[in-house]
C-alpha cells in the first residue's frame, strides 16, 4: 500500500514539473515538420519508423499510411534523422520555419544488415552495434503477427534463441534457452529486464499435475513492447555479472512523442482448437459372446469377440475454443513531457469442453493488463523517466500430463471394453451414456474422466513494475544515468475437490472433500547508476563507462491443505480435520561495479576492454567475490573512405570477444541448517542441509567469433558465429558420507560443462517495385552440448526414483580402460533398456548375448538362451497372455545394469527458422514464419509406452488391442501368434523391468509457426468508419505441422514452465506424458487508429 502511494505521488509530481516546465519549452521559437516516409522503390508506406530532430528530445513515429508529425521543432536548420528496423539509417536536413509547418516526405533504403542499429544492453551506454565484438539480437515486435505474449514474440526470432511450450493448455507459459543449457543445478533460464529493472519471470504455480503453469514473463502486454534486445551469452553478458551465463533478455516499453494525442485501438476474436488426430483412439475387444452383446448394447453397434473397436475420450471432451482481446494506446507531448499509455483485456477459453458431463474444470486464462510511460525534460541537460505498469492474471487449469487424477490422462487410459452404467442405467437416447453413476468410458483405476472434471485449480497474480530514471550531461561528453525499479508480484493458488466429488461413485481419492491453496509474495529490487564519458585520447575515440549496480530479491511462500471436510457447501482449508501448513522466506543480495572502455580509431576499428566485480549473498564464507572480464574486436573495412566495394560487397565487418559471467547457488545451500521434526514425545531438529562455506557461483567463460556481410546494396545480408563456452565450478548435488548425520544431496563446484555452437543469418530483400514487394529470412543454430566432469559424483536421473523417465545427467566414460575419459554425455541424456540384436553386428571380442539368425528375443523355457522360431511356434500353439511374452534384455557391458544402453538426446543439434514478407500493392501484406528443430533429436514417448503396454491403464492403442487380441484368442493360429508377439517385442512392450524400450522416437518437426494477411484500409474508407486509418487482419498460428513423430505433439513435455532449476527443472526435457497437442490458433482483428 505504501509503495503505490509513493508511485502515485511521482506521478503527480512528473505532470506538475511538466506544467512547469512547458514555459520553458514555449519560450524559444519552434515550428512544425511533418511529412511521409516511405520504401525506395515500392514507395510503400512505412510504419513505426522513428523520426526525431538530432540533438533533441523532439521526434515521432509514423502511422500506417507512412504519416509523422513533429510539433515543437526548433525553428532553425535543423537534421532529421530515421530510423527502423530492417532499413538503412538516413538524415535529412530540413529549415523549420518559426510558428509554421514545412514538408519533407523521406524515402529510406532496405537493408539486410542493422549495423548501425543503436543498442544499450549490455554496453552501459548507447551504442552502434557495429562498434562490438559480440553479438546482440534487436527484435521488434512485427506488425499484426499472431502474437499474444511476449514468449510468443521471442519464438523463432532469432538464431540460438529457443522457447519451448509445453502443451496447448490456454495460458501455458514457455521456458527460454540460449544456446542451450549452461547450468547442471541452477536454473537455465535467462535473466529478463524491462527498461532497465530486473523483472520476476518464474512460473506462477498452478497445481494440476507437470503442465499449465503460466510464465511470470507474459505478464507484461506485447502490444506495448517497442523492442527487446538479448544477450547471448556470458562474452556479451560480462556487465551483468553473476546470474548472466544463461544470456540477457531486455524489454523496452513504447515512450511517448512530441505531437497531438494519436489513438490507437485493436480488437480481436480468436477460435482454437487441437489437431485431435494426434490422440490415438481408445480401444479394446470383447472376450467373450456375453461381453461382446453388453458392449453391443453400449455403444449402440456391432461387437464381435476379439475383433477390437475404438472410441475416443479425448476427442469427446474437446471443441472450439474462443478468445477475445482488446487493447487502446494513447501518445504525445511536448518538447517537455511526453506520455504513452496502454491499456489491454485478453481472455482465452480453451478448446475443453466438459458440460455435457456437468463438469466444473476450465481450461481459461485472462489477463488485464495497463502501462504509463512518462518522459519529462525539464532542462536540456536533465531527461526524467517514470514508467508504471500493473496486470492481473488469473488461469484456470484442468488437471492434466503425467499425473493419475488428471483429465488428460484418463482420457487417454480409458478401455472401452470396461465401459459400464452399473451404478444407474444406460441412457436410451444416448449411446455411451449413462443416467447416472457409471464409467462410460472404461477408466481401469484412480477415477473416470466424469470424476476427474469435478476439480478445479487456479492461479491469480497481481503484478506492479515501476522504473523511475534519469539522466543528467552537465557537458557535452558526460552523462550520467541512474535507474531505480521496483518488479513485485502477488501469486496466489489453489486446488479444490468438493465433498462428495466422486459423481461416478469410482474414485477413492480424497471423496470427503480436499482443498489446497499457496500464495507467492515476489520482490525485486533493482539499482543502477552509471557515468559515461566521451573522449578522443591520442585519436582514439574513447567512450568510458563505469557504474555500480545490485539487485535485491525477495520471495515467500506460504501455504495449507487439508481434507475430509464434514458436508458440504465447504469450500476453505479450514474446514477439513486433516490440516498441513508451509511457509518459507528467501532473501538473496547480489551487487558489482563495473567498468568499460570502448576505443575506436577512424570510424572502422574498434576495441572494448571492461569488467564486473561481485558478490552475493548466496557466495559462501570463505568464497568471496568474483570478477569478470571481457574483450572485444569490430573491424568494419567498409567503412573506410577508401573501401571501394570489391566483388559487390558493400559492407563487411570482423568480430570476435572473450569474457566471463556467472550464476550463484541456491541462498541457503551454503548454510548447514536443521529442520524442524514433530514426535509424540515433542518437537526436535533433525539435520537438513550439510552446508558449505566454499561454495561459489559457475563461471562460464565463452568466446565468439564472427562475420556480417552486405551484398547487392545491402539488399542481400549474411550473418555468421561461432561460439564456444566452458563452464566452470559447475554447481553438483552431491551426497556426502551419511555417517555425518546429513541425507540430503549437496551443492559443490566440482562440475565442467562444454558446449561450442554455430548460428546463421540471412536476409534478402528480393523484390521492391511500386506494385509489390517480397522479402525472405532464415536463420540457423547448430549446438553441441557435453558434461566434461562430474566432479567423482555419479550419474543423476532425472524424476529420482520414478523410473519411467530416462534422463541422465553422467560423466565421461573410459571405453578403452587406458584411464583417460574418451566418451563424452550431452546433459540429459537417455539411458534404458534394448533388446539383444544380431550377433553379426556384434564387434569382434565382445560376449554380450546377441541373436543368431532364426533367434529371436524370447526364452519361453526360460533356459537363459533365445528362442529358435521353431521353439517359439510351439509356444505359441495355445492361446497366451501377454504376462507370457516378455523379451529377454541384454546387458552389452557386463555390469549388472539392464538400463544403461544409450537410447539418444532430447535437445535437436538443430534450431532452424525461415519466413518472408509479401506486400502487395499498398494495401495487402502476407507474412508466413516456420519453424524447424530436429538432429539427433530424441523424444521419450511415455504416453504410447503406457498405452501400448500397461496392463491395466494401458494396452488401448489399436496396434495393442490388435496383438492382445490375437495373443488371447483361442482360435489365432500359431503364426499369427509369433506375429503378434514379434510386433509386442520389438514396437510396443514397455516400462518397467524395460524402461526405456519402445518409448523413443525421432522428434524432428516442421511448424508453420505465424501466418497472417492483412488490409491496410484507405483513407477515405478509414473516414467512413470515423477514423484516420484503418486496419484489418486474419491470422493463424501453429497451423501446419509436418513430422514422423507419432505421438501426441513433438513440442509437449511432462512438465511445463520451471525456472527453479534442479535436474527435473532443467532436464526433464522432451518427454510427451499425457498432454495436449499445441493449440491451433485463427484470429481476425480491426485496429482503428485516431
Amino acid at each position: 500500500m505504501v509503495s503505490s502511494v509513493r508511485w502515485r505521488s511521482a506521478f503527480l509530481a512528473a505532470a506538475a514539473l511538466a506544467l512547469g516546465f512547458a514555459s520553458d519549452g514555449a519560450a524559444q521559437a519552434t515550428g512544425t515538420v511533418e511529412g511521409r516516409v516511405t520504401e525506395t522503390g515500392s514507395g510503400r508506406p512505412l510504419s513505426g519508423a522513428q523520426v526525431f530532430v538530432a540533438g533533441t528530445t523532439v521526434g515521432s513515429v509514423t502511422n500506417e499510411r507512412g504519416e509523422y508529425r513533429i510539433t515543437g521543432a526548433p525553428a532553425r536548420q535543423v537534421e532529421l534523422r530515421v530510423r527502423l528496423i530492417g532499413y538503412s539509417p538516413i538524415n535529412r536536413t530540413v529549415v523549420v520555419p518559426a510558428g509554421g509547418t514545412v514538408t519533407q516526405n523521406i524515402e529510406v533504403g532496405v537493408s539486410a544488415l542493422q549495423l548501425d542499429q543503436v543498442v544499450v544492453t549490455g554496453t552501459g551506454a548507447q551504442v552502434e552495434v557495429k562498434k562490438l565484438g559480440n553479438t546482440i539480437a534487436t527484435i521488434q515486435p512485427p506488425a499484426f503477427a499472431p502474437i499474444s505474449t511476449p514468449s510468443q514474440l521471442l519464438q523463432a526470432r532469432d538464431a540460438g534463441v529457443s522457447i519451448l511450450p509445453a502443451s496447448g493448455i490456454a495460458g501455458e507459459g514457455s521456458r527460454i534457452r540460449i544456446r542451450g543449457n549452461a547450468s547442471l543445478s541452477m536454473s537455465n533460464e535467462p535473466i529478463v529486464f524491462v527498461d532497465g529493472v530486473r523483472i520476476n519471470t518464474a512460473g506462477g504455480g498452478v497445481p494440476a499435475g507437470g503442465g499449465g503453469s503460466v510464465s511470470r514473463l507474459d505478464d507484461i502486454d506485447p502490444t506495448s513492447i517497442d523492442r527487446v534486445e538479448v544477450l547471448k551469452g556470458a562474452a556479451a553478458a560480462t556487465l551483468y555479472g553473476t546470474e548472466a551465463s544463461n544470456g540477457v533478455i531486455q524489454i523496452f516499453t513504447k515512450k511517448g512523442t512530441s505531437g497531438l494525442p494519436r489513438w490507437s485501438f485493436n480488437v480481436e476474436q480468436s477460435a482454437t482448437n487441437y489437431e485431435e488426430s494426434r490422440i490415438k483412439d481408445n480401444c479394446g475387444f470383447a472376450r467373450t459372446d456375453t461381453a461382446a452383446t453388453r458392449l453391443g448394447t453400449f455403444f449402440g453397434r456391432s461387437i464381435t469377440k476379439f475383433e477390437p473397436f475404438c472410441i475416443n475420450a479425448s476427442h469427446e471432451i474437446l471443441g472450439t475454443g474462443a478468445g477475445t482481446t482488446a487493447n487502446g494506446s494513447v501518445q504525445g507531448g511536448t518538447n517537455a513531457f511526453t506520455y504513452f499509455a496502454s491499456g489491454r483485456y485478453a481472455s482465452e477459453d480453451g478448446p475443453m469442453d466438459v458440460d455435457f458431463l456437468d463438469g466444473l474444470t476450465v481450461d481459461k486464462v485472462r489477463r488485464i493488463q495497463g502501462l504509463t510511460n512518462l518522459g519529462l525534460v525539464p532542462f536540456n541537460s536533465l531527461k526524467l523517466g517514470m514508467r508504471l505498469s500493473y496486470a492481473d492474471a488469473l488461469q484456470q487449469v484442468p488437471q492434466n500430463n503425467n499425473n493419475i487424477y488428471g483429465v488428460t490422462s484418463l482420457a487417454m487410459f480409458a478401455k472401452p471394453e470396461l465401459a459400464n452404467c452399473n451404478k444407474s442405467a444406460m441412457d436410451p437416447d444416448n449411446p455411451g451414456r449413462c443416467t447416472g453413476a457409471g464409467n462410460m468410458y472404461g477408466n481401469a483405476a484412480f477415477m473416470t474422466v466424469r470424476e476427474a472434471v469435478q476439480q478445479t485449480a487456479e492461479n491469480r497474480a497481481g503484478r506492479f513494475t515501476g522504473v523511475f530514471d534519469a539522466t543528467y550531461t552537465p557537458a557535452e561528453n558526460l552523462t550520467a544515468t541512474a535507474t531505480l525499479g521496483i518488479d513485485a508480484t502477488d501469486d496466489r493458488n489453489f486446488l479444490f475437490r468438493y465433498f462428495r466429488y466422486d459423481v461416478d461413485l469410482f474414485t477413492g481419492n480424497n471423496i470427503t472433500g480436499q482443498r489446497s491453496i499457496g500464495a507467492t509474495t515476489d520482490r525485486q529490487y533493482t539499482v543502477d547508476f552509471k557515468l559515461n564519458w566521451k573522449s578522443t585520447i591520442m585519436g582514439l575515440q574513447s567512450d568510458f563507462v563505469a557504474g555500480v549496480q545490485g539487485f535485491i530479491t525477495k520471495r515467500q511462500n506460504s501455504g495449507g491443505s487439508n481434507t475430509n471436510f464434514p458436508g458440504p457447501g465447504l469450500e476453505v482449508v479450514t474446514a477439513g480435520s486433516n490440516p498441513t501448513v508451509n511457509e518459507s522466506f528467501v532473501q538473496t543480495v547480489n551487487g558489482g561495479y563495473f567498468f568499460q572502455d570502448q576505443l575506436g580509431y577512424q570510424d572502422w576499428l574498434y576495441l572494448t576492454v571492461g569488467g564486473r566485480y561481485d558478490y552475493a549473498s548466496a557466495f559462501g564464507e570463505n568464497a568471496g567475490g568474483v570478477f569478470y572480464p571481457k574483450v572485444s574486436a569490430s573491424i568494419v573495412p567498409s567503412d573506410r573512405q577508401s573501401w571501394s566495394s570489391p566483388l559487390g560487397i558493400n559492407t563487411v565487418r570482423l568480430r570476435a570477444a572473450l569474457g566471463k559471467s556467472g550464476r550463484q547457488p541456491d541462498a541457503f545451500a551454503k548454510f548447514t541448517t536443521y529442520a524442524p521434526l514433530s514426535s509424540e514425545l515433542g518437537a526436535g531438529l533433525a539435520p537438513s542441509n550439510l552446508g558449505n562455506p566454499d561454495l561459489a557461483p559457475e563461471v562460464s567463460t565463452e568466446y565468439e567469433m564472427g562475420a556480417e556481410l552486405g551484398v547487392l546494396d545491402n539488399r542481400l545480408g549474411f550473418d555468421y558465429t561461432y561460439w564456444n563456452r566452458t563452464v566452470n565450478d559447475a554447481l553438483i548435488a552431491k551426497q556426502f558420507p551419511l555417517s555425518g548425520g546429513f541425507s540430503a544431496l549437496q551443492l559443490a563446484n566440482v562440475g565442467v560443462l562444454d558446449a561450442y555452437g554455430h548460428d546463421f543469418k540471412v536476409n534478402a530483400y528480393l523484390v521492391q517495385r511500386a506494385n509489390w514487394s517480397l522479402d525472405v529470412f532464415a536463420s540457423a543454430a547448430y549446438i553441441k552440448q557435453q558434461i566434461t566432469s562430474m566432479g567423482g559424483a555419479p550419474p543423476l536421473k532425472v524424476g529420482g526414483s520414478y523410473p519411467r523417465y530416462r534422463n541422465f545427467l553422467k560423466g565421461p566414460d573410459d571405453t578403452d580402460g587406458d584411464g583417460k575419459p574418451d566418451k563424452f554425455w550431452a546433459p540429459g541424456d537417455l539411458f534404458g533398456a534394448a533388446l539383444p540384436g544380431p550377433c553379426s553386428a556384434r564387434p569382434a571380442g565382445k560376449t554380450y548375448m546377441c541373436l543368431n539368425a532364426g533367434e529371436l528375443p524370447f526364452d519361453s523355457n526360460r533356459d537363459g538362451k533365445p528362442d529358435t522360431e521353431a521353439e517359439a511356434l510351439a509356444y505359441l500353439g495355445t492361446a497366451r497372455t501377454m504376462a507370457n511374452l516378455d523379451p529377454i534384455r541384454y546387458d552389452e557391458d557386463g555390469d549388472g545394469d539392464y538400463l544403461d544402453h544409450y537410447l539418444g538426446k532430447p535437445y535437436p543439434d538443430w534450431n532452424m527458422s525461415f519466413g518472408g514478407n509479401l506486400s502487395l500493392g499498398r494495401s495487402w501484406r502476407v507474412n508466413a514464419l516456420f519453424e524447424y528443430r530436429g538432429g539427433n533429436f530424441t523424444i521419450t514417448n511415455l504416453t504410447d509406452a503406457f498405452r501400448n503396454s500397461h496392463p491395466t491403464i494401458g494396452t488401448n492403442t489399436i496396434d495393442a488391442a490388435n496383438v492382445e487380441a490375437v495373443i488371447v484368442n483361442p482360435a489365432s493360429t500359431a503364426q499369427q501368434r509369433l506375429e503378434a508377439a514379434k510386433t509386442w517385442w520389438y514396437h510396443l512392450k514397455a516400462l518397467s523391468p524395460y524402461d526405456g524400450l519402445n518409448q523413443n522416437e525421432d522428434g524432428s518437426f516442421l511448424r508453420l509457426r505465424e501466418i497472417g494477411v492483412t488490409y491496410t484500409a484507405s483513407a477515405g474508407l478509414a473516414a467512413r468508419l470515423g477514423a484516420k486509418e484503418a486496419t484489418f487482419s486474419l491470422t493463424g498460428r501453429n497451423l501446419f505441422l509436418k513430422t514422423n513423430y507419432k505421438g501426441v505433439d513433438p513440442e509437449t513435455n511432462a512438465i511445463g514452465r520451471d525456472t527453479g532449476g534442479g535436474t527435473d527443472g532443467n532436464y526433464l526435457e522432451a518427454v510427451d506424458a499425457f498432454g495436449w497437442p499445441l493449440a491451433r490458433r485463427v484470429a481476425f482483428a480491426i485496429r482503428l487508429g485516431y
